[in-house]
């Protein structure tokens, strides 16, 4: 291999001449010369292990280790010897609910270190609490009283190894989701009960946390608590407003509006539950015994609302003022929102570009064509983060950023400028930024997970490789959360009394005052024109389209013919509307996606190359196409315009089979797919009727949006 002029290329060799010539180290090298880092992955997918009651990934492991093998013909004491042996690691990707909680005993500091919080985080999706609990503290009794061999993967049977690791257990849930607690009282009970006749000092701690928790508990859990402490009591507002003490939202600096808006949004982002945000469990908001249901989502979604609504009546609210004036204000959210984006408050600033989108402020030309060009470059910048482009790809990664990239401009000058620092003002901060993030970012994600990923795979066991993913995008929304440790405000209660103080308008008052201050008669030529799939309001996100009155016939119809608001399922937040469209959403359930078919060889241990729920799959999303699946929209025509649901779609699925999961998804049970068609909403007031016996995935038009209407038939005379 010496001579061999290819190879020299690829090897750098170091000789050891006092022990004859051993090879002491190599570097792999590419053609080029540069050290090759593609075969420094230690880990190598191997295939799976099927076993009663689970299945489980296996990955072999390339592990450094110092002592070599008796057998090895190496010089023990060679300078720079290394070894490596290949460990098989198994990873629990599907199972029943006690071979999940079986495996927390196994995983607690073990090899595969993201089961745990994993598990915590996830289990409410397909488990309650008192279950888990009630499995756990079996488990470890079972293993107190049973000495015999246990199968693969179980924990060895060491009782005081056993008490220590559910301990473990135990001390991590109640301090990382002492919620779950909160909710299910009896829990408490249950572990209070098990370290009654437990001496340790670590079933002291254990006692005084739940302790802790039982004086927490005994007051009321509603969505009140939601609230934030420091908004004002409904008799202080009306003493507040009796004596004319409330000062105007928009007297303040455009700085400390922000500020202000920002801390509010600390306070409730830093309060958030993540296991609210997941799919399963947003979902089910809507039924009436479930109006409590995510609260720490609801008042996230609240808040969201409130910032919109005061944005759209501090603009509509004076019907005397001149075009100038009105621009005016505008100038000054735009303002507002240009400090948000400094103090990466994400959430209110999608909430201004919100209302300055909506269709009540959009359609103002006179006033829009009176905003300095400075300003609108602002504008256009900052409407351009939440782009739908590649999956909301610059949003995505500007979160993942610390740096201040907005600078200031002219339309700013009679701004505060503490926020101007020097380069290494800023590189310095950068460690300690706060942000808070857009929510609906994130709901997105878990809403196409919950939809596109089946709850259970082969034999009815849950997928918890589904519950992986799921973990992943709450772990971002965890390191966030820590994030606004750092932020340094100080609050203001006169401020926070003048925003909730401040007038509130329903969509269609709001609409109705932008009609008479411009009539419906003159075009908007002057909008800003941004990509008007920008805007779409985080509103009925949590209340629901009963929150508004119904739209004024005809007033409202988009120029491309579609709906005049989209409605995303599931908490699914999607700034996908016309900008002429109202900007309500609600949200509702995800579609079940069909189980799949049971195997008979599911209780054979077998080593397979291909895993059934294998992470490594391409996952349907909206508006494109990818290995047979697709996301659609479904929405019912004269329903306001403003309800859609997202729909899994196969490349197997015909006409009638979409529109009977579409009316189920839609609660109409009474109806039957007969009795409507499909229409696909194109551009331009154009539409595409899917014919009755087509396959949907194949006759739909790919180039335009996949959204749809469910449109009854007429019946003929």
């Amino acid at each position: 291999m010496f001579g061999d002029p290819e190879l020299r290329a690829n090897f750098s060799l170091e000789l050891d001449m006092s022990w004859g010539i051993v090879l002491r180290a190599y570097r792999s090298l590419t053609p080029e010369g540069k050290e090759d880092n593609g075969n420094k992955n230690p880990l190598q997918e191997w295939g799976e292990e099927i076993e009663d009651g689970a299945i489980y990934g296996v990955t072999l492991r390339r592990v450094r280790t110092e002592t070599p093998p008796e057998d090895n013909l190496a010089v023990p004491s060679c300078p720079g010897y290394v070894h490596y042996k290949t460990c098989k690691v198994r990873s629990l990707r599907a199972g029943t609910l006690q071979k999940l909680v079986e495996n927390l005993l196994v995983e607690y500091q073990g090899t595969d270190t993201a089961y745990v919080p994993t598990f915590l985080s996830t289990y409410r999706s397909f488990t309650t609490p008192q279950k888990v609990l009630e499995l756990l503290l079996d488990r470890r009794l079972e293993k107190v009283g049973n000495e015999e061999t246990l199968p693969p993967g179980s924990p060895v049977p060491d009782v005081l190894r056993v008490q220590r690791v559910i301990r473990g257990i135990l001390q991590t849930w109640l301090e990382t989701h002492p919620q779950d607690f909160l909710d299910t009282p009896q829990c408490l009970h249950l572990i209070s009960s098990y370290l009654t006749h437990d001496s340790r000092e670590t079933a002291n701690h254990l006692l005084h946390l739940v302790q802790s928790l039982e004086e927490e508990g005994k007051q009321d859990v509603t969505l009140q608590e939601w609230k934030l402490s420091t908004q004002p009591s409904e008799h202080n507002k009306e003493s507040a407003e009796a004596s004319g003490n409330i000062p105007e939202l928009l007297s303040y600096p455009s700085q400390e509006v922000a500020e202000q808006l920002t801390l509010i949004d600390v306070d409730l982002f830093q309060r958030l539950q993540t296991c609210h945000c997941l799919g399963s469990i947003w979902s089910q908001r809507d039924k009436k015994e479930n109006r409590h249901v995510a609260p720490s989502v609801r008042a996230t979604v609240a808040q969201f609302n409130a910032v919109t609504a005061c944005v759209t009546a501090s603009v509509l609210n004076d019907i005397q003022l001149r075009p100038q004036q009105r621009a005016k204000v505008l100038e000054k959210w735009i303002g507002i929102a240009q400090h948000c984006r400094f103090l990466r408050n994400f959430s209110s600033l999608r909430a201004i570009l919100s209302a300055l989108q909506s269709n009540s402020i959009y359609r103002l030309k006179r006033t829009w064509a009176s905003v300095s060009r400075d300003n609108l470059m602002v504008f256009h910048k900052l409407s351009a983060i939440f782009s739908d482009e590649n999956n909301h790809e610059m949003s995505r990664e500007i979160l993942n950023k610390d740096e201040i990239p907005l600078r200031r401009t002219h339309s700013a000058r009679n701004e505060p400028r503490p926020l101007r620092r020097s380069a290494s003002q800023v590189h310095s901060a950068r460690p300690t930024q706060g942000t808070v993030p857009y929510l609906g970012t994130f709901l997105t994600d878990l809403i196409m997970l919950d939809t596109a990923l089946p709850d259970f795979v082969e034999g009815g066991l849950i997928n918890f490789e589904k519950r992986r993913k799921e973990h992943e995008v709450l772990a971002k929304i965890q390191k966030l959360q820590l994030t606004c440790r750092h932020y340094v405000l100080t609050r203001k209660p006169e401020f926070i009394q003048s925003f909730y103080a401040h007038r509130q308008l329903t969509e269609d008052q709001s609409y109705r005052i932008s009609r008479t201050i411009e009539p419906p008669a003159d075009s908007c030529p002057n909008s800003p024109r941004i990509r008007r799939k920008l805007t779409k309001r985080f509103s009925s996100l949590l209340l629901g389209s009963e929150v508004f009155g119904p739209k004024l016939n005809g007033e409202r119809v988009s120029p491309s013919g579609s709906c005049s608001s989209c409605e995303i399922d599931e908490g699914l937040i999607a700034a996908l509307i016309p900008a002429e469209s109202a900007s309500s959403q609600n949200f509702t359930e995800p579609l079940t996606p069909p189980a799949t078919p049971i195997r008979d060889d599911l209780s054979r241990p077998v080593s397979s190359p291909r895993s059934p729920v294998s992470p490594s799959c391409a996952l349907p999303v909206y508006n494109q196409q990818i290995a047979d699946l697709c996301i659609i929209r479904v929405s019912m025509e004269n329903t306001h315009g403003n309800l859609y649901k997202s729909i899994l779609l196969t490349s197997q699925d015909k006409s009638r089979v979409v529109i009977q999961r579409a009316l189920h998804k839609h609660n109409i049970e009474s109806c039957q797919p007969d009795d409507f068609q499909m229409v696909q909403i194109l551009s331009e007031g154009k539409e595409l009727t899917i014919p009755d016996s087509a396959n949907v995935y194949y006759a739909m038009n790919t180039s335009a949006n996949f959204d749809f209407v469910l449109r009854r038939r007429v019946k003929e005379s």
